[in-house]
């Protein structure tokens, strides 16, 4: 029997009328599913027991297909279009590209548009509500407000709030300090006095003040900077108009702040003067330390560059429902730089100039307190909470000033090590101006890690860690055509301060870290520094060890355009070997017989790839389970009696029963 016609329309309405978003699973967009986190294949719904979690999506789109998608007026869907919207004002270009789009979800929050493209790397679009009260569709939320202007008074108000939260907050036990110790202290800092006070230099002659640093690019322009020569006159008086515009921004924030005093590193430290660099690089761990706070001049490439800057204003995007009704519907470009929401994952990650440079990174992990002035919002970091202007609450993340505190707090060693594996990563995929300040960059670091652990530093490696340290890798991430050995030397072949690329450790499961088992001794090291600092540039390095050794043929063949390594052992099958750059043949002359033999090193920038076939030696450094890991090695052109590395292998346990010990000195 037919329905009556009352029931009939009755039904039809219910499934054809929809809010903005409350359309039928069978209308909602195939493409963006209506910018709705629910009722999606992929939807992850919170289980019962999290408490405040909402159900999210994240959804990957073809940029091609999206920016062919009809306009709404001729039918198409109007949450695409507000997507294709906000792309156009904020992604140059980005229509045809080859490229996938992200979009993240979450109810009640706001939608994050970022693409898979390089040139784009790091940015996000923000969508949101630009009136919670009149939200465009119910699952989309709001966003903190952030000032057009990094100077604002909001903003510094936030600085006060982050300061304050971290300075009386019980719980903040390791953002506490106190500095007693004049060896410690700066010798000179920036008095900036008030507006109508001169700015001068003062030596500190071993007293304590509370002060300010300055953590910013050097760039390649002129900088004002003291010298033996003019240290006495910038003592009297310096100049505000004589200061590049980022050190005028931080006498500005200093003096907001309610400070007298700043520590700016080309200004105090005499920049002509080897010994004093030495002196006062060495101290560097104390001095960020020490500081009251730093402000960190993440987006400026250099001091001619301010960080009391104006942002981009958010656009609105214009937006109706389905009865013609026009909502308020923003949109903001961000920086993807918050840390991870699972408690074991990374902390915040700041982006701009600043963030690719290696002595800012010691000067990142080493603060107690820390503002990051981004493009486009302002982050703050101490020892136990984040916060940024765009999500202002405080909260428990993991930072990077906590890095090294948290593991210290452990009481473990082996927690202190792991932090400075996972320090030497960051590190060594920034980049250097100076290359010989490979190892002084990172000195006030290793000054801390000695601290916590009472072990010998080994040119970038720790005697208490040895078998661990010496199994650093160059990153997957790098080509192995394009590193190098160096032309000058700056470290040993066993540390990864011989290279300049990026290098990292294995990471071991609880499991694995108990039956990681080092088949190696020490019988001496020697390391010979260069200057002042104990942690600094070397003049020489040196390791002496004890362990299993087998010989092998290193093969090297390229493979899709792409050097390939392997390790040839009789009745063996082959080993692929993890090489440190792109390694060549060479010839050397025993001291016995004079004769000529075949051995692998590093090749030199000016070497090209070729095929080889030459004898080498692997040294087990480890077993845990039934694999064996270590060093692929040849004779040293430098000091014929030694061995450097050229790599590291990874293998089955069964391979070390052609092994024998042998002792051997490393260089």
């Amino acid at each position: 029997m037919p329905l009556p016609k009352s029931l009939l329309r009755r039904s039809n309405r219910r499934t054809s009328t929809s809010s903005s978003t409350g359309q039928s699973r069978r209308q909602r967009c195939r493409t963006c599913n209506n910018l709705d986190p629910r009722g999606h294949t992929s939807s992850v719904h919170p289980d019962d027991i999290e408490r405040n979690a909402k159900t999210r999506l994240s959804l990957i789109i073809d940029a091609l297909s999206l920016s062919q998608t009809k306009d709404v007026t001729n039918r198409g869907c109007r949450f695409c279009n507000v997507l294709i919207q906000a792309l156009d004002v904020f992604f140059e270009n980005w229509r045809g590209a080859r490229a996938k789009i992200h979009v993240e979800i979450v109810e009640k929050a706001t939608i994050k548009v970022s693409i898979d493209e390089h040139r784009y790397t790091g940015e996000v679009i923000e969508i949101y509500a630009g009136s919670a009260s009149r939200a465009p569709w119910p699952t989309l939320g709001t966003a903190h407000h952030i000032p057009t202007n990094s100077g604002s008074d909001d903003t510094f108000n936030f600085i006060r709030r982050c300061v304050q939260g971290c300075v009386t907050n019980p719980k903040h036990t390791v953002c506490r300090f106190t500095c007693k110790s004049a060896i410690s202290a700066p010798k000179r800092l920036l008095d900036v006095g008030r507006a109508t006070s001169p700015i001068r230099l003062i030596d500190t002659q071993g007293k304590t003040f509370q002060y300010a640093a300055l953590s910013h690019c050097w760039g390649t322009g002129l900088r004002l900077a003291t010298t033996k020569s003019n240290w006495a006159k910038l003592a009297v008086q310096v100049s505000f108009d004589a200061l590049p515009p980022l050190f005028q921004d931080a006498v500005i924030i200093t003096r907001q702040l309610g400070l007298r005093y700043i520590w700016i590193d080309s200004l105090c430290i005499i920049q002509d003067s080897l010994r004093d660099w030495e002196t006062e690089s060495s101290k560097m761990s104390s001095i960020y330390q020490n500081s009251y706070i730093t402000i960190s001049a993440t987006n400026s490439g250099d001091s001619n560059a301010r960080c009391l800057i104006d942002r981009r204003k958010p656009v609105k995007i214009p937006y109706e429902n389905t009865t013609k009704k026009e909502l308020a519907l923003r949109a903001r470009r961000i920086l993807d730089h918050h840390p991870s929401i699972d408690p074991n994952g990374g902390p915040a990650k700041p982006i701009g100039p600043l963030s690719s440079r290696a002595w800012a990174l010691q000067e990142h992990v080493l603060s107690t307190r820390i503002l990051h002035y981004t493009a486009t919002e302002l982050l703050f970091e101490c020892k136990t909470s984040y916060r940024c202007e765009c999500m202002p609450e405080r909260k428990a993340y993991p930072t990077t000033p906590s890095l090294i505190p948290k593991a210290v707090s452990t009481k473990k060693t082996s927690a202190v090590y792991e932090a400075w594996q996972r320090v030497v990563e960051k590190y060594s995929a920034r980049n250097l101006t100076v290359p010989s300040d490979k190892l002084p960059a990172i000195s006030g670091v290793a000054s801390k890690i000695r601290k916590a652990t009472h072990s010998e530093y080994m040119a970038g490696l720790w005697k208490g860690n040895l078998a661990s340290d010496l199994l650093w890798s160059v990153s997957p991430s790098k080509s192995v055509m394009d590193s190098y050995a160096l032309d000058t030397w700056r470290a040993p072949t066993f540390s990864w301060a011989s290279l300049d690329t990026a290098v990292t450790y294995t990471y071991l499961d609880d499991d694995e870290r108990e039956v990681f088992t080092p088949t190696i001794a020490l019988l001496s090291s020697t390391t010979t520094p260069k200057g002042l600092n104990p942690l600094g540039t070397l003049s020489d390095a040196s390791i002496t060890i004890r362990g299993p050794v087998f010989e092998a043929a290193l093969c090297s063949e390229k493979i899709r355009e792409a050097e390939s390594y392997l390790l040839l052992i009789k009745d063996t099958s082959s080993i692929p070997v993890t090489p440190d750059c792109l390694l060549v043949e060479t010839e050397f002359k025993t001291e016995a017989t004079s004769e000529k033999q075949l051995t692998v090193r590093r090749a030199q920038f000016s070497e090209s790839a070729h095929s080889f076939k030459a004898p080498v030696i692997c040294l087990g450094v480890a077993r845990y389970d039934n694999l064996v890991t270590g060093l692929v090695l040849g004779v040293s052109e430098r000091v014929p009696t030694a061995w450097e590395r050229i790599g590291t292998f990874g293998a089955g346990t069964e391979i070390m029963q052609k092994a024998s010990e042998r002792e051997m000195i490393l260089v």
